[in-house]
């Protein structure tokens, strides 16, 4: 690992290149690879992280909290993600919704200024697979696979759908 930190300490390499290179490494190597490079390199990372295969964390300016589990080939920007998180497969936490600029037409959207924010996602919250997240998520969220998560809902709610809706609450 020393040769990826000095890489890094030393700015010939990014944080995001190094965080999709350590993606790459398989099995329980790779989880503890994992491991030690977010432990190290983010804002804060709580305890017992697992970052499985093929998953990377775009910033070190993202916080994790304790026990965590992040699914195979997730993709996490600026994020706070709280304690007791899980996600599926293929989930995408963006850095708000506001990432690209599209406002005028005179110009490509591509060369457009967006804005990227931190999204907050609560303690004890579940993301189904192939989930997008746009937006902050409450404390005791479950979130149903192939969601796409656009506005806040009340905690303990149940969501799911394109855009995703409420669909119960977990304490009814």
């Amino acid at each position: 690992m020393f040769p990826l930190f000095l890489l890094y300490w030393l700015r010939l390499f990014s944080f995001s290149t190094i965080s999709q290179l350590v993606s790459l490494i398989p099995g329980l190597l790779g989880i503890a690879v994992r491991r030690v490079w977010y432990e190290r390199t983010l804002e804060h990372c709580g305890k017992n992280l697992v970052v499985d295969f093929l998953s990377a964390i775009r910033t070190p300016k993202t916080c994790i909290g304790d026990n965590c589990y992040i699914g195979r080939a997730n993709w996490i920007g600026l994020a706070d993600i709280g304690n007791d998180f899980l996600s599926g497969n293929a989930v995408t936490i963006h850095s708000g919704n506001e990432q690209h600029g599209w406002d005028t037409t005179d110009q490509p959207i591509r060369l457009q200024e967006g804005k990227h924010r931190m999204v907050k996602i609560g303690q004890d919250v579940w993301i189904g697979s192939h989930t997008s997240v746009l937006e902050d998520i409450s404390r005791g969220t479950i979130v149903g696979s192939g969601s796409v998560v656009t506005k806040v809902f009340p905690e303990y709610s149940v969501i799911g759908g394109v855009p995703a809706k409420v669909i119960r609450l977990r304490n009814e």
